[in-house]
């Protein structure tokens, strides 16, 4: 069984969608789309009234929604809020830790589609790498009964983490790029890795973002 991501050339290209139960890594830099794509895969669940979540340690809700009003095909994500798509919003502190947030993820009820924006934020207040990690590989363990999740990950340059982890713990990566040329910066996606998935590896696909839609293109980028 597969979940499919809202992007008919994403899901052709992981063999039918993200498998089921499974967990995934979508790192990328600044501006990359992470948020959006992220997005995108949660009103694709909605629509088909799965139970839906955005915890997000960036954006608040407002915010988030406004993105969404950017974009044509995200336009009519407020009238799922409160039904079943719920966006929360948790602000940085020094209460938070990777401990305490495994602890308000427990409290949610059982979610078809999930989204954590961003994981590493919670290094800020870790006490030690050996404490994140330990913590990380918790907090994945206890997402394994979603459906799917996504856990967005803040990197630098071309790295598909932050060194501490997140990529081998997770099940799937995805990495969300700029390919830079003459004319202007290409936006690319790469799946690094899809555990049960036959897809070809670390091949750059461009993934475009209008205000119409968002969509990865059959553009191979060799």
């Amino acid at each position: 069984m597969t979940v499919k991501t809202g992007m008919i050339k994403m899901d052709k290209l992981l063999g039918g969608g993200f498998p089921l139960n499974e967990r995934v890594l979508l790192s990328g830099g600044p501006g990359s789309g992470k948020t959006l794509f992220a997005l995108k895969f949660l009103l694709e669940g909605a629509r088909k009234k799965e139970k839906c979540c955005y915890v997000s340690l960036n954006e608040t809700k407002d915010e988030l929604i406004r993105a969404c009003k950017g974009i044509d095909t995200l336009k009519d994500a407020e009238k799922y809020i409160g039904k079943n798509l719920a966006i929360e919003h948790i602000p940085l502190s020094e209460s938070i830790t990777m401990k305490k947030f495994i602890d308000i993820i427990a409290a949610y009820p059982k979610i078809d589609r999930l989204v954590i924006d961003n994981v590493n934020k919670l290094l800020i207040f870790a006490e030690s790498e050996r404490s994140y990690r330990l913590n990380l590989s918790e907090l994945v363990k206890h997402l394994k009964p979603m459906g799917c999740t996504l856990l967005l990950c803040e990197t630098k340059n071309e790295d598909i983490d932050t060194g501490n982890g997140e990529s081998f713990e997770c099940d799937g990566v995805l990495q969300l790029s700029f390919l830079d040329l003459e004319e202007k910066p290409m936006r690319i996606i790469t799946i690094h890795k899809m555990r049960y998935t036959k897809f070809d590896p670390k091949v750059p696909h461009e993934f475009v973002i209008t205000d119409k839609d968002l969509k990865v293109t059959d553009t191979k980028i060799i």
